[in-house]
């Protein structure tokens, strides 16, 4: 008779998924996201880890192996696995910890490995393999090492409220004044500025609001006798600012009562008569 063949090793990999996917619901109180076969290019599935009933998100990748043949390379600790080289590029590109598991036939020895390539040895231009402790049982330590890799499951819940809230605030402000850090002024760095331009740019009805409503001060000098335009370390901040691109002339006031715009001009132009140019600008 003619019929399409069940082959014994196509029989294997499913029945060897199917225990998994089973495992994985059942005993690890996880979620499986199997890989269809024709995706299957050296990663069998994830497993979604899973919190007190809350799907995390976070990932792991499992290659599975089901066969007595697995079992037959003994070394003194456990059982050699042996890869293909076309395999090593993918898993250390793939973003998630990759774990490998064997099987045998009646799903009796169940072992696993954590794919690290400093643990891997080369054979040939084709193969490389990686020792699978015995004492890596599936049933035993398996759930504590996903999660152990998988690092911690952060709830953002009060981050994502303050975030809201801050844009919600910046929303209903016509005008913003940022306090420039003295660390940021001596280093010569633009972070708070940065951050500010940043958190605008993400949503238009920020950037459009945040047109011309921006002055920005540098408390810490308050208690120095010098003007601002006479302490250079600030003017040398502004006109670097300047330099790499920050797109002051957009977000700053320019009306009568900022400052910054024409401390801005002084620090380029390097004006030491305060007086006219401010005089100069207001007319403008």
């Amino acid at each position: 008779m003619l019929f399409p063949k069940v082959t014994t090793n196509k029989s294997k990999g499913t029945s060897g998924q199917a225990y998994f996917e089973c495992f994985v619901y059942e005993k690890l109180k996880c979620i499986y996201h199997p890989i269809h076969e024709e995706n299957d290019f050296g990663i069998d599935g994830y497993i979604e880890l899973v919190v007190n009933g809350n799907a995390t998100s976070k990932l792991v990748g499992v290659q599975i192996k089901h066969g007595n043949s697995y079992f037959n390379k003994l070394t003194k600790l456990g059982y050699k696995y042996v890869g293909e080289q076309k395999h090593l590029n993918y898993y250390l590109n793939n973003q998630s910890p990759i774990f490998i598991v064997i099987m045998d036939n009646d799903f009796q020895r169940m072992n696993w490995i954590q794919f690290k390539i400093e643990k891997t040895i080369p054979i040939n231009e084709i193969n490389w393999c990686i020792e699978i402790p015995k004492e890596n049982e599936l049933k035993t330590n398996f759930k504590e090492a996903i999660f152990n890799e998988a690092g911690p499951i952060i709830d953002f819940g009060q981050q994502i409220q303050f975030n809201w809230a801050i844009n919600s605030i910046l929303q209903k402000t016509d005008r913003k004044v940022i306090a420039i850090p003295k660390y940021e002024i001596i280093k010569n760095s633009f972070r708070t500025i940065n951050e500010y331009i940043n958190r605008m740019s993400i949503d238009n009805e920020l950037l459009i609001n945040a047109r011309t409503s921006l002055d920005i001060y540098f408390p810490e000098f308050s208690i120095d006798s010098r003007e601002i335009f006479q302490i250079p370390e600030i003017m040398q901040w502004l006109k670097q600012s300047i330099d790499i691109g920050i797109p002051w002339f957009y977000f700053l006031d320019y009306r009568q009562t900022s400052t910054c715009f024409n401390l801005l001009v002084h620090s380029y132009c390097g004006i030491t008569n305060m007086h006219k140019i401010y005089t100069f600008l207001n007319l403008v």
